[in-house]
């Protein structure tokens, strides 16, 4: 028995691919957070923070409850008010603009469609309220409607719609003026996973389309890592770590990303000596093996990251393998989920490929787990 690697995470497209289309297309604006901070009473929502988001780009806060992730978003759009450092929207300050001033598309996880207007009306109120004259509002209503899958639903009203319908109402909604920039607050957590990963998809090409600058809150790493171009990972209302989505997850800045974005292996070791570009490492238990060596690294304990879908199981021993015991083993699908135990008591996850003739181990049996050298990343 030897289990195959599962898939490695996929972006697809590419965060280059989507890169180059946005600025073929781009009417976004450019966005400076500078030092920002944001207070209630002693406590400190928005801690300094500083973000440059390029005109057209797609970028996602991810994080936990309390991050702040969405008081960041509040602050943008100026829903809140900022209590020290600036806002820049194409060099331009904007923390005195009033929220109907900055011109900002903005999607709700609550949809906040009226429910006394149809499809058409909810799509047409920004227009009605800049005053745009009926023959411009209806074309662009129709295109939009078009753009979102919508046209066949223009006269229904809100009650007759479902979930997912509702939600790309609202997205309509906040493009129909073509703004510059859109901010999404966690709009898809209320629908159904296979809605949901639609509509990422549906969002995701949106933004090819149109060019405008979008900032997206979540705290779903799924959808972080499938439509953005980066992402922005906070904790306890601080940016840890920005950058592109496969580097945010195969090589995580420190314990907490690689915790959060993704399900991970955290190995501590000990460091033996340095060969070239790889550090030999001593596990709890004696085994020895060999990781990249990152460009900096202090002290002689360090932990490294493993994917669970980058472990091997083998019913015989291999050179660097450990011994392990199953302790658990879960067929899902297109996935099998195995936990194994080491001699040193530490739980290893391991999710493999499902194929043909492929048996789960039984629990308690004795396995050999190993990985290959490019496959583990020592955080520093």
């Amino acid at each position: 028995m030897t289990l195959k690697l599962a898939d490695p995470v996929v972006v697809p497209g590419g965060a280059d691919a989507r890169c180059d289309d946005v600025s073929r297309a781009g009417i976004g604006s450019g966005i400076t957070i500078e030092n920002v901070t944001k207070r209630y009473g002693a406590f400190v929502a928005a801690d300094r923070i500083c973000l440059d988001i390029q005109p057209g780009e797609f970028v996602t806060l991810l994080g936990p409850s309390g991050s702040g992730k969405t008081t960041l978003l509040n602050l943008l759009a100026g829903f809140q008010r900022v209590d020290g450092g600036e806002i820049r929207v194409d060099g331009k300050p904007i923390q005195n603009v009033p929220v109907h001033k900055r011109g900002f598309g903005m999607v709700f996880q609550s949809y906040a469609l009226f429910p006394n207007m149809t499809v058409a009306q909810n799509v047409s109120f920004p227009m009605r309220m800049a005053g745009i004259s009926r023959a411009d509002s209806d074309r662009r209503v129709a295109e939009t409607l078009e753009m979102m899958q919508l046209s066949d639903s223009a006269a229904k009203m809100p009650s007759e719609m479902s979930g997912g319908q509702q939600q790309r109402v609202a997205i309509a909604r906040s493009i129909v003026m073509r703004p510059k920039v859109v901010l999404m607050d966690e709009p898809l957590s209320a629908l159904d996973r296979r809605l949901r990963e639609s509509i990422q998809m549906e969002i995701r090409d949106l933004h090819r389309t149109i060019g405008s600058t979008f900032l997206f809150v979540t705290h779903d790493q799924s959808e972080a890592l499938t439509m953005s171009d980066r992402i922005a990972v906070m904790d306890a209302g601080r940016i840890i770590q920005v950058d592109r989505p496969e580097t945010i997850y195969r090589q995580p800045c420190n314990r907490f990303v690689a915790g959060f974005v993704g399900e991970s292996n955290l190995i501590d070791a000990e460091i033996v000596r340095r060969e070239g570009a790889a550090l030999v490492l001593r596990t709890k238990t004696g085994h020895t093996f060999r990781s990249p060596a990152p460009e900096e690294v202090s002290g002689r304990n360090v932990t490294v990251l493993v994917r669970p879908e980058r472990l091997i199981l083998s019913d015989m021993p291999g050179q660097e393998s450990i011994p392990a015991r199953v302790k658990s083993a879960l067929f899902l699908g297109e996935i099998l989920r195995i936990e194994v135990t080491l001699d040193s008591g530490e739980t290893l996850l391991v999710r493999c490929s499902d194929s043909a003739g492929q048996t789960l181990p039984a629990p308690g049996s004795m396995v050999h787990v190993s990985w290959g050298m490019s496959d583990g990343w020592v955080l520093a």
